[in-house]
């Protein structure tokens, strides 16, 4: 079988989906044989019919019988109550009527419902011979002795032989026989007939009434229970389905239904059939057909179908049809989801899909829009009515189309009046005489009547009208806001002209809808047709969707029926259709006719982009007969920057110069706007602007040339002389109009003659590129490195040149270009640069830069007649060093600080003595070197030796530490008590390295009033000669410490004789050891002046000063004994006994004796030693004897391994 071409979708129930627990619910049901009347619920389209076939399909052996009852409402229908009353009867009938034509009629010989049935030939023919045999017998068996009488009147032959058989008396007796058999089964027929069809129900003998073949076990439901029943019974089904039953909305037939369905079960066990499964009902049915929880109580069991469908997913059902026919890419992906959010019917979707293939196939011969034809299908499938009175020009949509021009008027009036406000505004705004709210406040103020009470009142409603217009006015006369107004009014005038030509869905908005929907129609005799069925479709929002949006508009006509060619060929009619559809072609469409084309259009539609093509653009350039087409298009090519249009166009025109013309002068702007929004290639902007040049004329030329666009871009562009051909008197005249200046060139292509008329005129940019390719290729210079780095100097060699004269006019540009070339070096001669520096026309920015790239040295600076320069030459390190320059430049400008690092850079030795100044010059010099702090050292130093000046008073302040040294090491400040005196005032760092720097003569001419203490002090710690210090402490009279001071013993001796502290005794004294014997001797005798000092500082005294002591006749004994009372706790006991022995107290020896008892006798001395001994813990305690009267008895501390014991002696 071939493979269709087209692919469409089937309406009917499908029998393959997936069952999953679908399949469980309905096994279920016949699980349980309580289970009768089942209902598969889901709204309508959801799918219930395909769950059923799909379980059919699996399960063969169960027989489904289905009765269908699809209905439609009429739309002539008027009375509910009639029609449910109408859908009862009919419902039954239905029902009936396809239950007894779904059974074998030989299975239901009973039924009183007739039944139409094919009747066999063989069949009739053979009743028709047993009747006619019968009458033959019955007539022979009459009319017998007739018969024979004739017989025997025959003349003899052999046919009277053989009719003479039929005269025997044995023949009559077989013709009895005969009729006997056929009357009898005659008879039966006619029984069995009255038995299944109870024809002949009474007998009416002589006046009496007698019913036959009564059967006392039927029972008598209704008037046709036993007949349905008798049905039911011999349906030979499972299950009997009900399909779109509640379509009806007649809820009773359900309990006819289940009243059967238990007769019939019933019915089913009386009679015990062996096997039966009972008898089933399906009913396939909307959720919403009972309006409470009743279908739980009339049904055994419900099985509810998800939606397969709904508004929420039926965007990815659209998706896959149409992927599967093809067409999805021919869709907006977003019109299909606008569209399914209102599709909910699976039927429905699929049967669109149907349609729109058919349409798509047999309507596309002119390229319609899908979207368009896809809504007209659904459109189509939702109101098929209104579809067809469309066609009628009739119905509910050509109504609303019909009515646009009414709709327009409204929405013109609209912006008539707005525009007419916005002239009365500015109107009022430019005549209002006052200037500020207050002075229309005062105005008003006298127009408001006085009350009874003395107070103003309101302002009637005509005044306050008049307040309120110029108060307006006035503020917009402060805001300035007249030209607001005009553009606002500009724009209004604009959309009103437009709005005539406005599509109906353009004019919908959202505050008009409402009412352009409510739209009613009025015949010629006064009927008004509202539409009702339309507006309370459920679809009412998708068809105000499809029309608000465009998808159904004027054009519908188009999608309804065929086109046939006339003098308007196809592909011309294609076209214009694309510009009414507002589906472009391809700017390349070849028209056929495009007279005949523009002839069809408005001007309008040249303001839409799908009129671009080029066939009919060149038409319109080669006519110029529909300027204000070409003017409107163009208009329309700049308010929608189309340069993909433009580019195409420009490269397939023939038409070029009038194309270039009318591009120019209505949109002057254009050039700019290619080159702002690089919208066409390189190669076509440059072609476009060559043409510009050579089909406009200078006013035009200068019009294009916004902000120098055009000639910014030809002074860019390095190949643009590389024109064939070129008109050179043209360019060169059109780049002087402009004042071009090209950037650069690409010598390789462009056109030399155009090239040599450039450089000559001068119409090119002083820069590198330029400079090298006219040096290399016009002065014929070879050596790249004299290009960057003697570009001047080459110059010069060519001074009647055109491009040197052209660099002495624009000189700044030319040096700011050999600048940036030369890599930061400049080689040429110093007689060029001296030149070039010495030029009154070069910019002191320009000397600057070409100082800073100079590699040639200056000899003599003076030589430069810009001092200005000067220090910029001493930065760039080109001055050649020497004092003379060095001289020539303070003198000039001073020590400043080019200067200063100029005569630090060298390693040479600076020496001034030779040089050919007079002593004022020198003496300015040596002043400024010595209070400049950046001169280095050295050079410091050099100069100011060389210079060979001192300062017998010096009085500068601030000159740095290290400086200062110099002038002292150099001798610059002299020794005298002047500067002494200012030193230590300004200097007091440096005080003592300039001291230091001549102490003698320091010494020499100090006094007392010179003399300072301080001072004495730190020379004192000076490596020097002590007779130099001793010779500085004779003018002192203060104290002065030797303590941590590293004197020599000279100077010690001296100053603790002539200037001894008090503050050091204890210091000398435990440092007793530590001195030179001389100075000990002088520590000893201020021990023994001071020795009460010691006792009562015992620890900080040397151990050989105490033993000096104690062993010295310069001590009395009390002293001594005081002095060892002092220290015995630092003492050891050894030290104790050879001091005790010493001062002859030997009897204290038998203390440290335990075997001994002392006694002392008692005195001043022995209670000290005692008391002395008890508080060293020597001793537990002393006592007076009550042994030895006038003696101290001891109690003596003992060491016991268990303790301290204490024994009395």
């Amino acid at each position: 079988m071939a493979e269709n071409k087209y692919h469409f979708e089937r309406l009917t129930p499908t029998d393959s989906i997936d069952l999953s627990v679908y399949e469980e619910a309905i096994d279920y049901v016949f699980d349980n044989s309580d289970v009768r009347n089942v209902a598969i619920s889901g709204p309508y389209s959801a799918g219930k019919s395909s769950v059923l076939a799909s379980y059919k399909k699996r399960h063969s052996k169960l027989h489904f019988l289905h009765i269908s009852l699809a209905h439609f409402d009429s739309p002539n229908e008027n009375d509910i109550t009639e029609k449910t009353e109408a859908k009862e009867s009919v419902l039954e009938g239905k029902i009936l009527n396809q239950l007894i034509h779904q059974i074998p009629s030989y299975k239901i010989p009973q039924t009183n419902f007739r039944v139409k049935k094919r009747i066999a030939p063989a069949s009739t023919m053979m009743k028709a011979v047993e009747c006619i045999a019968l009458l033959i017998a019955i007539i022979y068996f009459i009319f017998f002795d007739s018969w024979k009488s004739y017989i025997a009147t025959l003349p003899v032959n052999w046919l009277k032989l053989v009719l003479e058989l039929s005269t025997h008396p044995y023949f009559l007796m077989m013709d009895g026989i005969v009729i006997t058999a056929l009357v009898s089964f005659i008879i039966y027929r006619l029984i069995k007939i009255q038995k299944n069809k109870n024809v002949f129900r009474k007998l009416n003998l002589q006046g009496n009434e007698i019913e036959i073949f009564e059967e006392s076990d039927e029972s008598y439901f209704d008037k046709y229970l036993n007949e349905v029943l008798y049905l039911f019974e011999n349906v030979d089904a499972d299950v009997i389905v009900f399909e779109d039953i509640d379509r009806f909305n007649a809820n009773k037939i359900f309990e006819r239904l289940r009243e059967v369905n238990t007769l019939v079960n019933i019915q089913f066990q009386k009679e015990n059939r062996k096997g039966k499964r009972p008898l089933r009902f399906f009913y396939l049915l909307r959720d919403d057909i009972f309006v409470s929880k009743d279908r739980t109580k009339f049904f055994d069991y419900i099985i509810p179908v998800i939606p397969v469908i709904d508004s929420s997913n039926s965007y990815d059902q659209f998706i896959s049809h149409f992927k599967k026919g093809g067409l999805f890419e021919k869709f907006d992906e977003s019109f299909l989801q606008g569209l399914s959010l209102y599709i909910d019917d699976m039927r429905l979707l699929k049967n669109i899909y149907n349609e729109f293939v058919i349409y798509f196939n047999r309507l596309n011969t002119t390229e319609l829009d899908c979207n368009k034809m896809l809504a007209i299908i659904a459109y189509k499938n939702l109101f098929p009515r209104d579809f067809a009175e469309l066609q009628l020009n009739q119905g509910f949509v050509y109504t609303l189309f019909n009515s646009k021009q009414k709709f327009i008027l409204e929405e013109v009036n609209r912006l008539s009046e707005k525009i007419s406000e916005i002239d009365h505004e500015i109107e009022l705004t430019k005549k209002e005489h006052l200037k500020t709210l207050k002075e229309l406040d005062a105005a008003f103020e006298d127009k408001k009547p006085i009350n009874s009470w003395g107070g103003r009142g309101e302002l009637s409603a005509a005044d306050k009208k008049d307040y309120a217009e110029r108060k307006q006015a006035i503020e917009n006369r402060l805001n300035n806001s007249v030209p607001k107004l005009e553009s606002e009014k500009s724009l209004l005038e604009q959309e009103l002209a437009l709005a005539q030509n406005k599509p109906l869905w353009k004019i919908v908005t959202r505050d008009n809808i409402n009412k352009i929907f409510s739209i009613t129609s009025t015949n010629e005799i006064g009927t008004v047709t509202y539409f009702n069925e339309i507006k309370s479709s459920e679809y009412f929002d998708l068809l105000k969707y499809l029309i608000r949006n465009g998808y159904i508009d004027e054009t519908y006509a188009d999608y309804m029926t065929y086109f046939y060619e006339n003098s308007l060929s196809r592909i011309d009619k294609t076209f214009l259709r694309s510009v009414t559809d507002r589906k472009a072609k391809e700017y390349t469409y070849q028209l056929k006719n495009p007279a005949l084309v523009v002839s069809r259009l408005r001007l309008v539609d040249f303001d839409q982009e799908e009129i671009l093509n080029f066939d009919l653009l060149t038409y319109l350039l080669q006519t110029q007969s529909h300027n204000e087409y070409i003017e409107r298009l163009i208009d329309q090519l700049r308010e929608t920057k189309n340069f993909k249009f433009i580019g195409a166009y420009f490269e397939a025109t023939t038409e070029m110069p009038a194309y270039i013309k009318y591009l120019n002068i209505r949109w002057p702007e254009i050039f700019n706007t290619l080159l702002e929004e690089n919208a066409l290639s390189e190669r076509q902007i440059r072609n476009y602007s060559i043409f510009s040049i050579y089909y406009s004329d200078d006013d035009t030329i200068k019009l294009i040339n916004q902000d120098d666009c055009l000639r910014n871009y030809i002074s860019a562009a390095r190949d643009y002389l590389a024109i064939a051909k070129p008109n050179i008197s043209k360019l060169i005249h059109t780049f002087k109009l402009l004042s071009v200046c090209f950037v650069g060139f690409n010598y390789k292509i462009l056109n030399k003659d155009l090239f040599y008329e450039v450089y000559t005129e001068s119409l090119y940019e002083i820069n590198a590129e330029n400079l090298r390719i006219i040096q290399t290729e016009v002065l014929g210079i070879k050596n790249d490195e004299d290009i960057i780095h003697k570009n001047y100097t080459l110059l010069l060699l060519h001074a009647d040149s055109a491009i040197t004269q052209y660099v002495a006019r624009n000189i700044n540009e030319y040096f700011d270009i050999v600048l940036k070339i030369s890599d930061g070096t400049i080689l040429d001669t110093e007689n060029v640069a001296i030149t070039a520096l010495n030029n009154p026309d070069l910019k002191t920015e320009c000397k600057y830069a070409y100082i800073s790239a100079l590699r040639t040295s200056i000899m003599v600076i003076k030589e430069i007649n810009d001092v200005a320069l000067w220090s910029r030459l001493l930065d760039a390190d080109i001055v050649q060093y020497s004092e003379r320059n060095i001289m020539d430049c303070f003198n000039a400008v001073g020590l400043n600080k080019s200067l200063i690092c100029y005569i630090n850079r060298c390693d040479l030795d600076l020496d001034f003595s030779k040089t050919q100044y007079d002593e004022e010059a020198k003496g300015k010099l040596f002043d400024n070197v010595v209070i400049c702090s950046h001169i280095e050292n050295l050079k410091y130093k050099q100069i100011l030796a060389s210079l060979e000046l001192v300062y017998n008073n010096f009085d500068i302040v601030e000159i740095p530490d290290d400086k200062f040294v110099i002038l002292v090491d150099i001798n610059v400040i002299k020794m005298t008590s002047n500067n002494l005196i200012f030193i230590r005032n300004n200097y007091p760092n440096q005080l003592f390295y300039f001291i230091h720097s001549d102490i003698e003569k320091y010494i020499d001419i100090l006094d007392e009033a010179l003399f300072l203490q301080e001072e004495l002090l730190e020379i004192l710690t000076w490596d020097i000669s002590d007779k130099l210090k001793i010779r500085l402490l004779k003018f002192s009279n203060e104290r002065i410490s030797i303590v941590k001071k590293n004197y020599s013993p000279a100077v010690c001796l001296h100053i603790l004789c002539n200037n001894f502290s008090e503050s050091d005794l204890l210091n000398l004294f435990s440092s007793f050891e530590q001195w030179e014997n001389s100075v000990q001797v002088k520590i000893f005798d201020y021990a023994v002046r001071y020795i009460a000092r010691i006792t009562d500082h015992p620890s900080s005294v040397s151990q050989q000063l105490i033993d000096n002591l104690l062993h010295s006749e310069r001590v009395t004994r009390d002293e001594k004994v005081n002095l060892f009372i002092a220290v015995i706790p630092v003492l050891s006991e050894n030290s104790r006994k050879e001091i005790l022995t010493l001062l002859n107290l030997t009897d204290y020896l038998k203390i440290f004796n335990i075997h001994s008892r002392p006694k002392f006798e008692i005195n001043d001395e022995n209670e000290k030693l005692l008391a002395a001994f008890k508080k060293s813990n020597l001793i537990d305690n002393y006592e007076e004897s009550s042994e030895k009267e006038g003696y101290y008895k001891i109690t003596r501390r003992k060491s016991a391994k268990k303790g301290i014991v204490k024994r009395t002696l």
